[in-house]
């Protein structure tokens, strides 16, 4: 086990990466759209050859020299033959058009899909997600049959998206200096701009290789990785969300929930009887479950790493979770396991492998089905693990995100991962739980927590 002390990003970068981008925006809405293909053709040159440089240099360390040959000649030929032989630089402008066409197209099926099941399930967002289904679905077309036409629109919004995204970037700055999250009070949450969902979507696998790496290169020793937020004077962390990272079957892109000091609460697919197109649609299920044989059961049954973002709430706030906890139970009604069956008629019920089942024999866990609300149907890209983790969130000052049509995982992970870093935020704890033979006694790992707030307290003061 390693308990280390993370580094915290200072407060300025963020208010100049804000002014950046606002600029940045203000310039793609206003310039001519020449010289935005111009500086478009530019910057992808720029990335291409830091690129292929980088990659060449981390070939010849790992002695794979070929490769990192062959990929700098293809990054170097492609960022040049964006500004050279021959090429119009309107041209330039089909790339990004249809690229963000497609994305777009994509985006807008799944906005549909959401308002499809928003009508069927009788809950509240038909209107809404159909209104922005359309709108996807026109602008995707759109840049598709004519991208050049429309690389102005094109601009025109991604200028928009900067100036947004500049916004989050203000605020994360003002709440760090003026240390408003720090308020015991705080119920309200400070709305998060999402980063685009392809690449939050794929930040759990990112994450498995890094973790491997690190282990495979002996930067990680131990089962446990413990990283301390320094320059706070919260100690007690009461509130862990949980990011699972796997690379099996379907929970590739990761699954999220929460534990309330020794038990985890969490929303999925438990109830395997009432599971369609490969989990995709469910009946909505929530478990409760104790967090150590949970946390064992995770990393040796299903092979996962799992990352725990460690909050302090204030009482006022933790009371709040706690409600929502128990307003979640109230639309609840307990499930019986094909194990429960199995020891009801006197059998000895080992045989079942499905879900519930080893939530309750091998966990010791409560399985519940959803009856009523909006969380009764399970659906993938909407009401999911995250949705359902981050509702039980409500009132209690941990930031919120903006959902775009798909509610990933991985965009949860970096909007946590950005409040650690951050000076002046609740989050102060990240546990990287990796291999189950020490995650042992939870009575340890508050010990460790503890000494370890002790030890940053008493270097801070020095």
């Amino acid at each position: 086990m390693q308990i280390i002390k993370s580094k915290a990003r200072k407060s300025w970068p963020s208010l100049v990466s804000a002014i950046l981008l606002f600029f940045g925006g203000l310039l793609l809405m206003i310039l001519p759209d020449e010289v935005v293909e111009i500086i478009f053709a530019l910057a992808v040159t720029a990335v291409l050859i830091v690129y292929g440089t980088v990659r060449l240099i981390s070939c010849w360390r790992n002695n794979t020299l070929s490769r990192g040959v062959v990929t700098v000649i293809i990054c170097y030929l492609a960022g040049f033959g964006l500004i050279g032989l021959n090429y119009k630089l309107s041209d330039i402008a089909v790339l990004p058009s249809l690229t963000v066409g497609i994305v777009s197209l994509i985006l807008g099926i799944m906005r549909l899909l959401i308002c499809v099941s928003c009508v069927k399930n009788k809950i509240k967002g038909a209107v809404r997600n159909g209104f922005s289904a359309v709108l996807c679905l026109a602008f995707g077309l759109f840049l598709i049959i004519h991208p050049i036409q429309n690389f102005s629109l094109l601009s025109l919004i991604a200028g928009f998206y900067m100036i947004f995204y500049a916004v989050t970037m203000l605020g994360d700055f003002i709440a760090s200096v003026s240390k408003s999250d720090l308020n015991e009070d705080r119920i309200s949450r400070r709305l998060h701009f999402a980063l685009p969902n392809l690449y939050t979507a794929i930040q759990p696998a990112r994450m498995i290789g890094e973790i491997n790496k690190n282990r495979k290169d002996g930067k990680i020793v131990g089962g446990m990785l413990i990283e301390r937020k320094p320059d706070t004077d919260l100690d007690t962390v009461n509130v862990e969300i949980l990011v699972h990272l796997t690379t099996q079957g379907t929970n590739k892109f990761g699954h999220v929930d929460l534990a309330v000091k020794d038990k985890v609460y969490s929303y999925g697919t438990y109830d395997s009887s009432k599971v369609s197109l490969g989990g995709f649609v469910a009946q909505g299920t929530f478990i409760i479950v104790p967090k150590i044989p949970y946390l064992k059961y995770c990393l040796d049954y299903q092979q996962k790493y799992v990352i725990g973002f460690g909050a302090s709430l204030s009482d006022k706030q933790l009371a709040a979770v706690q409600k929502n906890i128990e307003e979640m139970l109230s639309h609840c009604e307990p499930l019986e396991s094909q194990y429960e069956h199995a020891v009801k008629r006197g059998e000895d019920g080992s045989q079942f492998d499905d879900p519930a089942s080893n939530i309750v024999r091998d966990v010791g866990g409560k399985v519940y089905t959803v009856v009523d609300g909006s969380f009764r149907r399970y659906f993938g890209i909407n009401t999911n693990c995250v949705r359902v983790a981050d509702w039980l969130l409500t009132d209690s000052g941990v930031d919120r995100l903006t959902f775009n049509a798909i509610s990933t995982p991985g965009g949860y992970y970096s909007m946590l991962d950005n409040m650690f870093i951050r000076k002046n935020t609740r989050i102060i704890r990240k546990t990287s739980y990796i291999v189950a033979d020490e995650i042992d006694d939870l009575e340890e790992l508050r010990f460790l927590a503890r000494q370890t707030a002790a030890e940053m307290r008493k270097s801070n003061e020095s």
